[in-house]
């Protein structure tokens, strides 16, 4: 019997990856290959409305729920200080969530492997369990260094910006500033050849030995926390100018303005996304500067748009409920819906996007697969 064969696809944005047995678990429709710039443009737009519409409040409903659940349900002992007692919560949300996204990060191959020896309707339920679990775990991973940074650094506005400016500086620098996005402006489908699919910074494999769970370590331990680093002090900065919105508070605000901003940063966002494409090369200075503004941009309407919807819920979702029922239906009610949508690993989606591996910053393709997504899947390079 031949050896697993680990592959390369030069132009995903999550790669390396290996072959595995087909699935019935793909996107909804699909469309030819060839498209012209209107047609793209059009089909942009309608999975663009969709992520923003539908997609983004359902992901930021489990989020809300599953955040203040994980309050109420990891209580420290009452007999420590208030201020300790809350260190402590984020203490053990953090570690419990680096525990679990280290060990599904190493294990993620062989597990895709196991599944793809098994009938597709255990390969769906497999890839499902991995993908909730990991959400799970990574929202567990926020909460615990949202909580850790809001007590141990302070809010204050300079050490706001040392934190946003210096972690974005370091991913920029890096070539990883995409992985700050997030929904409505970067939808991941549920897919079980994903879970051959290394979504690391350096892109390990089995092959690569004790180096893969180096990768695995530096991933969850640097860059993931840069990017939660990134959020935080953004979020945190806003709340210093736009309407103040805490994710641990039930406030009685709707932060309008950040939904405002938001939401017209990702058309923005599109639409120069889709200029650059027509007007530029991958391979010119000019384009890689515009994409790279272009994906700040669509960070920090991400940011606002999480903001809003959140401070939107806190507000309309279930007004009249017990606040845990409200975040036990609010979990159970994202991560049912996001199940039957296909969208379950857009909940924790924190694979790492290199610019050079895909000419796309806003990265929605829900209703079709257009001719650079086809290409991804042609072109294999053995390692």
């Amino acid at each position: 019997m031949k050896d697993q064969i680990w592959t390369v696809l030069p132009s995903s944005p999550i790669s390396p990856t290996y072959p595995i047995s087909p699935t019935k678990f793909s996107p909804p429709a699909k469309l030819p290959s060839k498209l012209s710039w209107q047609s793209d443009l059009c089909w942009s737009v309608a999975d663009l409305l969709w992520s923003c519409l539908v997609v983004a409040p359902l992901v930021v409903i489990y989020w809300r729920g599953t955040w203040d659940l994980l309050e109420d349900l990891i209580v420290p002992p009452a007999s420590l200080h208030p201020a300790l007692r809350r260190q402590m919560s984020g203490l053990i949300c953090y570690a419990a969530g680096m525990v679990v996204r280290i060990m599904l990060d190493s294990s993620k191959f062989h597990i895709g492997k196991f599944l793809s020896a098994r009938s597709n309707s255990v390969q769906i339920f497999g890839t499902w369990l991995f993908n909730a679990t990991f959400a799970l775990a990574g929202v567990s991973f926020w909460r615990g260094v949202w909580f850790l940074m809001r007590i141990d650094v302070g809010v204050e506005v300079p050490k706001l910006l040392f934190v946003l400016l210096g972690s974005l500086a370091v991913l920029v620098l890096n070539k990883v500033p995409r992985t700050l996005i997030s929904c409505p402006l970067a939808v991941s489908v549920d897919n079980f050849e994903k879970m051959g699919v290394s979504s690391t910074f350096f892109r390990k494999t089995p092959n690569s030995g004790c180096w893969l769970f180096v990768d695995v370590i530096f991933t969850n331990f640097v860059i993931r926390q840069l990017v939660v680093f990134c959020w935080w002090s953004l979020w945190s900065l806003e709340n210093k100018f736009f309407f103040y919105q805490n994710m641990t508070e039930q406030a009685a605000i709707i932060s309008y303005d950040s939904l405002l901003v938001g939401y017209a940063g990702a058309v923005l966002s599109l639409f120069l996304d889709k200029l650059i494409q027509k007007l530029t090369t991958c391979s010119s200075i000019i384009g890689r500067v515009m994409s790279t503004l272009v994906t700040l941009l669509a960070f920090f309407s991400s940011v606002n748009i999480w903001r809003g919807l959140w401070s939107f819920l806190n507000v309309f979702f279930l007004p009249n409920l017990d606040s845990d029922a409200n975040y036990l239906i609010g979990h159970i009610v994202g991560l049912v819906s996001l199940t039957v949508l296909l969208l379950t690993s857009t909940i924790g989606s924190d694979g790492i996007v290199v610019d050079s591996e895909t000419e796309e910053v806003v990265s929605v393709r829900y209703w079709r697969r257009g001719e650079a997504g086809e290409e991804r899947r042609t072109d294999e390079i053995e390692l």
